[in-house]
């Protein structure tokens, strides 16, 4: 039995055994530079979600293409797309690059598209209590792209609605929905 007894030797005995690296002068801080990139894709950046009061403000706002990477919690490979936010203000507003930093921090983990969109949305929503926040996540999955069925360019949708978003008899989740998908 191989003795183990840190994540660089972990990641050289999974290397070495199973994807036949060879230690060379290519290879030989490969199983480092492994284990320096799971924890870059997998430890969220912490930062302070500044809220403003709201000066009046009644319509929707809109954040487009936010792009972000996270890794499938199933396969540990990467699945790269775009988030679109939407929010009608209540008594708070958000700085526009902070709804960024929320997607980035959330999508800093191993984790499935549903659970990432969920997550975002429940966080604007309990930090802003805004009258609706909309999040639409689309991605492709290169467990899709590069194994298993092969099928590059697919893309996954998901979408959290919340609030007047939610409400289908209402015309605010038809109105993001067109902003996102490039109607003005």
């Amino acid at each position: 039995m191989v003795e183990i007894n840190s994540p660089e030797a972990a990641a050289e005995y999974l290397l070495t055994e199973v994807c036949d690296l060879t230690l060379d002068e290519h290879g030989e801080r490969t199983p480092e530079r492994f284990v320096k990139m799971l924890r870059e894709l997998t430890t969220p950046e912490a930062f302070e979600l500044r809220t403003f009061p709201n000066e009046g403000m009644d319509e929707m706002i809109i954040i487009r293409n936010i792009p972000f990477v996270s890794l499938c919690n199933h396969h540990v490979i990467p699945f790269i797309g775009k988030a679109h936010i939407g929010y009608v203000p209540r008594d708070l507003i958000a700085g526009l690059s902070k709804f960024a930093r929320v997607v980035n921090m959330f999508s800093k983990a191993l984790t499935v598209q549903e659970r990432l969109t969920a997550h975002v949305a429940d966080y604007i929503e309990e930090r802003l209590n805004p009258r609706g926040v909309a999040v639409v996540m689309e991605a492709e999955h290169l467990c899709m792209t590069i194994r298993g069925v092969h099928a590059p360019g697919t893309l996954t949708y998901t979408a959290a609605m919340r609030g007047v978003f939610a409400d289908h008899s209402r015309t605010a989740k038809a109105e993001f929905m067109q902003r996102i998908n490039g109607g003005r």
